[in-house]
Protein backbone atom coordinates (compact mmCIF):
# COMPACT_ATOMS: atom_id res chain seq x y z
CA UNK A 1 0.00 0.00 0.00
CA UNK A 2 1.26 3.48 -1.03
CA UNK A 3 0.90 6.34 1.63
CA UNK A 4 -0.18 9.38 -0.27
CA UNK A 5 0.20 11.87 2.41
CA UNK A 6 -2.52 15.01 2.52
CA UNK A 7 -2.45 18.43 4.48
CA UNK A 8 -6.02 19.86 5.11
CA UNK A 9 -6.71 23.11 5.88
CA UNK A 10 -9.62 24.81 6.46
CA UNK A 11 -10.89 28.79 6.31
CA UNK A 12 -13.39 28.12 9.11
CA UNK A 13 -14.96 31.92 8.27
CA UNK A 14 -15.65 31.44 4.78
CA UNK A 15 -17.69 28.22 4.71
CA UNK A 16 -20.91 27.09 5.88
CA UNK A 17 -21.19 25.90 10.00
CA UNK A 18 -23.06 22.53 8.31
CA UNK A 19 -19.91 20.95 7.10
CA UNK A 20 -19.71 17.56 8.02
CA UNK A 21 -16.02 16.80 8.07
CA UNK A 22 -16.82 13.22 7.78
CA UNK A 23 -18.71 13.52 5.12
CA UNK A 24 -15.55 15.34 3.56
CA UNK A 25 -12.93 13.30 5.09
CA UNK A 26 -14.88 9.54 3.55
CA UNK A 27 -15.04 11.18 -0.17
CA UNK A 28 -11.04 12.15 0.24
CA UNK A 29 -10.47 8.51 1.18
CA UNK A 30 -12.33 6.78 -0.47
CA UNK A 31 -12.94 8.49 -4.07
CA UNK A 32 -9.88 10.36 -4.88
CA UNK A 33 -6.94 7.69 -5.60
CA UNK A 34 -4.87 7.15 -8.22
CA UNK A 35 -5.01 3.65 -7.81
CA UNK A 36 -6.69 0.91 -5.49
CA UNK A 37 -2.82 0.75 -4.12
CA UNK A 38 -2.88 4.30 -2.79
CA UNK A 39 -4.06 5.25 0.91
CA UNK A 40 -4.71 8.83 1.80
CA UNK A 41 -2.92 9.46 5.30
CA UNK A 42 -3.96 12.83 6.32
CA UNK A 43 -0.71 14.34 8.07
CA UNK A 44 -1.27 17.92 8.60
CA UNK A 45 -4.99 19.20 9.87
CA UNK A 46 -5.47 22.73 10.25
CA UNK A 47 -8.52 25.18 11.11
CA UNK A 48 -8.28 29.14 11.35
CA UNK A 49 -10.96 31.26 12.44
CA UNK A 50 -12.47 33.85 14.62
CA UNK A 51 -13.29 32.40 18.10
CA UNK A 52 -17.45 32.73 16.75
CA UNK A 53 -16.36 30.54 13.71
CA UNK A 54 -14.17 28.16 15.41
CA UNK A 55 -16.96 27.38 17.76
CA UNK A 56 -19.60 26.38 14.95
CA UNK A 57 -17.13 23.57 14.04
CA UNK A 58 -14.77 23.22 17.33
CA UNK A 59 -16.52 19.45 18.14
CA UNK A 60 -15.52 18.18 14.82
CA UNK A 61 -12.11 19.56 14.74
CA UNK A 62 -11.43 18.16 17.90
CA UNK A 63 -12.11 14.52 17.03
CA UNK A 64 -10.16 14.77 13.94
CA UNK A 65 -7.31 16.22 16.00
CA UNK A 66 -7.11 19.82 13.89
CA UNK A 67 -4.44 22.06 14.99
CA UNK A 68 -6.81 24.99 15.53
CA UNK A 69 -5.76 28.96 15.14
CA UNK A 70 -7.38 31.92 16.54
CA UNK A 71 -7.41 34.47 14.15
CA UNK A 72 -9.14 37.49 15.58
CA UNK A 73 -10.37 40.66 12.97
CA UNK A 74 -7.50 43.50 12.92
CA UNK A 75 -9.46 45.86 10.95
CA UNK A 76 -12.50 47.28 11.65
CA UNK A 77 -14.55 45.61 8.77
CA UNK A 78 -13.19 42.34 10.46
CA UNK A 79 -10.29 41.37 8.43
CA UNK A 80 -8.08 38.80 9.66
CA UNK A 81 -5.11 36.91 8.59
CA UNK A 82 -6.35 33.23 8.49
CA UNK A 83 -5.21 33.59 4.41
CA UNK A 84 -2.25 34.70 5.18
CA UNK A 85 -1.70 32.02 7.98
CA UNK A 86 -2.70 28.67 6.40
CA UNK A 87 -1.00 30.10 3.38
CA UNK A 88 2.66 30.30 5.07
CA UNK A 89 2.10 27.36 7.01
CA UNK A 90 1.53 25.61 3.10
CA UNK A 91 4.61 27.61 1.80
CA UNK A 92 6.60 25.99 4.86
CA UNK A 93 5.89 22.24 4.27
CA UNK A 94 7.63 22.91 0.61
CA UNK A 95 11.02 24.29 2.74
CA UNK A 96 10.80 21.81 5.25
CA UNK A 97 9.69 18.90 3.14
CA UNK A 98 9.12 16.56 5.81
CA UNK A 99 6.63 15.14 5.76
CA UNK A 100 6.76 15.18 1.89
CA UNK A 101 2.97 16.62 1.17
CA UNK A 102 1.47 14.87 -2.13
CA UNK A 103 -1.98 16.80 -1.99
CA UNK A 104 -3.38 19.91 -0.37
CA UNK A 105 -6.87 20.48 0.30
CA UNK A 106 -7.66 24.55 1.07
CA UNK A 107 -11.41 24.52 2.00
CA UNK A 108 -12.66 28.13 1.56
CA UNK A 109 -14.47 30.72 -0.76
CA UNK A 110 -11.75 33.04 -0.27
CA UNK A 111 -9.98 33.55 -3.50
CA UNK A 112 -6.79 35.30 -1.88
CA UNK A 113 -5.74 31.33 -1.57
CA UNK A 114 -5.09 31.18 -5.05
CA UNK A 115 -1.99 32.64 -4.70
CA UNK A 116 -0.63 29.68 -2.32
CA UNK A 117 -2.60 27.06 -4.85
CA UNK A 118 -0.54 28.51 -7.95
CA UNK A 119 2.55 28.23 -5.79
CA UNK A 120 1.74 25.05 -4.96
CA UNK A 121 1.35 23.51 -7.66
CA UNK A 122 4.59 25.21 -9.53
CA UNK A 123 6.19 23.01 -7.43
CA UNK A 124 4.57 19.64 -9.13
CA UNK A 125 1.97 19.13 -5.69
CA UNK A 126 -1.77 18.28 -6.29
CA UNK A 127 -3.95 20.99 -4.67
CA UNK A 128 -7.93 20.46 -3.92
CA UNK A 129 -10.30 22.90 -3.35
CA UNK A 130 -13.26 22.36 -1.62
CA UNK A 131 -15.63 25.51 -2.02
CA UNK A 132 -19.22 26.48 -2.59
CA UNK A 133 -21.17 26.01 -6.04
CA UNK A 134 -21.54 29.59 -6.37
CA UNK A 135 -18.36 30.35 -6.65
CA UNK A 136 -16.90 26.87 -8.03
CA UNK A 137 -17.28 28.01 -11.55
CA UNK A 138 -14.72 31.61 -11.04
CA UNK A 139 -11.82 30.99 -13.51
CA UNK A 140 -9.57 31.58 -10.75
CA UNK A 141 -10.15 28.89 -8.76
CA UNK A 142 -10.58 26.56 -12.41
CA UNK A 143 -6.98 27.61 -13.17
CA UNK A 144 -5.42 27.50 -9.88
CA UNK A 145 -6.02 23.72 -8.91
CA UNK A 146 -6.73 20.27 -9.96
CA UNK A 147 -10.02 19.25 -8.48
CA UNK A 148 -12.62 21.26 -6.74
CA UNK A 149 -15.43 19.46 -4.32
CA UNK A 150 -18.65 21.04 -3.93
CA UNK A 151 -19.01 22.11 -0.39
CA UNK A 152 -22.38 21.62 -0.19
CA UNK A 153 -21.95 18.04 -1.21
CA UNK A 154 -20.88 17.21 2.59
CA UNK A 155 -23.39 19.14 4.43
CA UNK A 156 -26.55 16.43 5.71
CA UNK A 157 -29.93 17.74 4.38
CA UNK A 158 -32.34 18.80 7.73
CA UNK A 159 -34.20 16.63 9.55
CA UNK A 160 -36.96 18.14 8.73
CA UNK A 161 -36.41 17.33 4.68
CA UNK A 162 -35.61 13.68 5.68
CA UNK A 163 -39.06 13.28 7.85
CA UNK A 164 -40.66 14.74 4.39
CA UNK A 165 -39.11 11.90 2.08
CA UNK A 166 -39.69 9.61 4.49
CA UNK A 167 -43.46 10.26 4.79
CA UNK A 168 -43.72 9.01 1.25
CA UNK A 169 -42.81 9.77 -2.48
CA UNK A 170 -42.46 13.12 -3.96
CA UNK A 171 -44.42 14.43 -6.60
CA UNK A 172 -43.12 15.53 -10.02
CA UNK A 173 -42.94 18.80 -9.04
CA UNK A 174 -41.42 18.55 -5.85
CA UNK A 175 -38.43 16.16 -7.24
CA UNK A 176 -37.56 18.94 -9.38
CA UNK A 177 -35.28 21.18 -7.17
CA UNK A 178 -34.25 24.49 -9.74
CA UNK A 179 -34.87 23.48 -13.37
CA UNK A 180 -33.42 26.65 -14.51
CA UNK A 181 -30.08 25.94 -12.79
CA UNK A 182 -30.08 22.46 -14.11
CA UNK A 183 -30.63 23.69 -17.39
CA UNK A 184 -27.81 26.08 -17.41
CA UNK A 185 -25.19 23.47 -16.47
CA UNK A 186 -26.84 21.39 -19.32
CA UNK A 187 -25.74 24.30 -21.21
CA UNK A 188 -22.77 24.76 -19.72
CA UNK A 189 -21.38 20.96 -20.10
CA UNK A 190 -22.31 20.96 -23.68
CA UNK A 191 -20.85 24.29 -24.62
CA UNK A 192 -17.71 22.60 -22.64
CA UNK A 193 -17.76 18.68 -24.34
CA UNK A 194 -18.07 20.91 -27.91
CA UNK A 195 -14.91 22.86 -27.06
CA UNK A 196 -13.46 19.76 -25.93
CA UNK A 197 -13.83 17.79 -29.30
CA UNK A 198 -13.27 21.27 -31.87
CA UNK A 199 -9.67 21.01 -30.10
CA UNK A 200 -8.77 17.43 -31.64
CA UNK A 201 -8.16 16.61 -35.52
CA UNK A 202 -11.50 16.65 -36.98
CA UNK A 203 -10.54 13.23 -39.03
CA UNK A 204 -9.03 11.38 -36.20
CA UNK A 205 -11.00 9.01 -33.66
CA UNK A 206 -10.29 9.31 -30.43
CA UNK A 207 -10.76 7.13 -27.15
CA UNK A 208 -13.64 7.90 -25.44
CA UNK A 209 -11.33 7.68 -22.40
CA UNK A 210 -9.14 10.24 -23.19
CA UNK A 211 -12.12 12.68 -24.00
CA UNK A 212 -13.17 12.17 -20.60
CA UNK A 213 -9.61 13.15 -19.28
CA UNK A 214 -9.67 16.47 -21.64
CA UNK A 215 -13.16 17.19 -19.93
CA UNK A 216 -12.44 17.02 -16.92
CA UNK A 217 -9.01 19.00 -17.07
CA UNK A 218 -12.07 21.82 -18.54
CA UNK A 219 -14.52 20.89 -15.69
CA UNK A 220 -12.79 20.70 -11.97
CA UNK A 221 -16.15 21.68 -10.60
CA UNK A 222 -17.17 18.58 -12.08
CA UNK A 223 -20.66 20.46 -13.33
CA UNK A 224 -21.54 17.65 -15.02
CA UNK A 225 -22.59 15.80 -11.69
CA UNK A 226 -25.16 18.76 -11.12
CA UNK A 227 -26.54 18.53 -14.80
CA UNK A 228 -29.04 15.95 -15.69
CA UNK A 229 -26.44 14.23 -17.75
CA UNK A 230 -24.97 13.50 -14.56
CA UNK A 231 -22.44 11.30 -16.70
CA UNK A 232 -20.21 11.42 -19.48
CA UNK A 233 -22.17 8.20 -21.48
CA UNK A 234 -25.37 10.50 -21.05
CA UNK A 235 -23.92 13.67 -22.41
CA UNK A 236 -21.96 12.22 -25.72
CA UNK A 237 -25.12 10.49 -26.24
CA UNK A 238 -27.02 13.45 -26.60
CA UNK A 239 -24.31 15.30 -28.82
CA UNK A 240 -24.47 12.12 -30.79
CA UNK A 241 -28.43 12.50 -31.24
CA UNK A 242 -27.66 16.27 -32.01
CA UNK A 243 -25.33 14.99 -34.89
CA UNK A 244 -22.32 16.73 -33.55
CA UNK A 245 -20.76 13.61 -33.15
CA UNK A 246 -20.18 10.18 -34.25
CA UNK A 247 -19.13 6.98 -32.70
CA UNK A 248 -18.00 3.86 -33.02
CA UNK A 249 -15.95 0.65 -31.54
CA UNK A 250 -12.10 0.26 -32.09
CA UNK A 251 -10.78 -2.85 -33.56
CA UNK A 252 -10.24 -3.69 -29.60
CA UNK A 253 -13.82 -2.88 -28.99
CA UNK A 254 -13.03 0.46 -27.17
CA UNK A 255 -15.18 3.19 -27.53
CA UNK A 256 -13.64 6.33 -29.95
CA UNK A 257 -15.79 9.64 -30.82
CA UNK A 258 -14.92 12.39 -33.30
CA UNK A 259 -16.29 15.14 -35.01
CA UNK A 260 -19.13 14.27 -36.95
CA UNK A 261 -18.29 15.17 -40.58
Amino acid sequence: MRRKNNAIYIDLENIPSGLDLKMLFEELTLKHNDSPEEENIFVIKMACGNSKSIKKLEKQLAEYNFTIRDTPSITTNFKNRADLIISLEALETIIINTPVIDRYVFITSDSDFTVIMEALRKYGKEVYLVTKEMVSDKPIFNNCCDEILIIESFMPKPKSEDVKESAGPKTKREEKSDPAHTRKMDRMVEDLMKKVVESFDPDAWQLVSYVGVKFHQMDKSRMIERSSYRSLGNLLSKLEADKFIQRKLNEKGHPEIRKAQ
